[in-house]
């Protein structure tokens, strides 16, 4: 298995070295709403904060893949670190992912409102991760010269638009 990741691992940086910019951006940006996606249905876990759990661990899996394409050496560890720090700098995002998560407990009303906001809020907060880790690499940057306080505001912009790409979401399959 272990021969089979590193055979994929060194097709996904020759593919990489010999793509043009635009065809990077297209990659990466098909990647990252393929991760936001996923992260739609984990905000539909019925168990308070397991659902949390979860979306670190797809997010954990896309910037694995990230930095795969990017030939940038993996570190689970520091992932989970920058992500966590990365919603704690937002505190409001933090706070509302929390609320939302714990307001399962509620039956039936609880757990509808709870399981649409947490839905939005994890494909966004998902799709501004992989934002953030895809300029971070693009700049040459490595797991251990991540700095947060600069990656925080570019987060924010990138969760707003991750909120508007959950929304689109939305309407798209109210319309089908």
């Amino acid at each position: 298995m272990s021969n089979q990741n590193n055979e994929a691992e060194q097709k996904a940086r020759k593919s990489a070295a010999d793509m043009t910019s635009a065809d990077k951006a297209a990659w990466t940006e098909k990647v990252i709403k393929k991760y936001a996606y996923g992260s739609i249905a984990v905000g539909l876990v019925p168990i308070p904060l397991i659902d949390l759990i979860a979306l670190t661990g797809l997010q954990v899996k896309l910037i694995h893949k990230l930095s795969t394409f990017y030939g940038v050496p993996f570190s689970e560890e520091r992932t989970k670190n920058i992500i966590v720090a990365l919603a704690g700098a937002s505190v409001p995002l933090g706070l509302t992912r929390a609320f939302c998560s714990i307001l399962k407990i509620v039956p039936v009303l609880g757990f509808t409102a709870s399981a649409i906001s947490m839905s939005a809020l994890s494909a966004a907060s998902t799709y501004a991760i992989g934002k953030v880790f895809v300029r971070h690499f693009e700049s040459g940057g490595t797991f251990l010269s991540f700095n947060i306080t600069k990656a925080k505001d570019y987060y924010e912009e990138q969760v707003k638009k991750g909120k508007e790409f959950a929304e689109e979401l939305k309407k798209t399959n109210t319309e089908v």
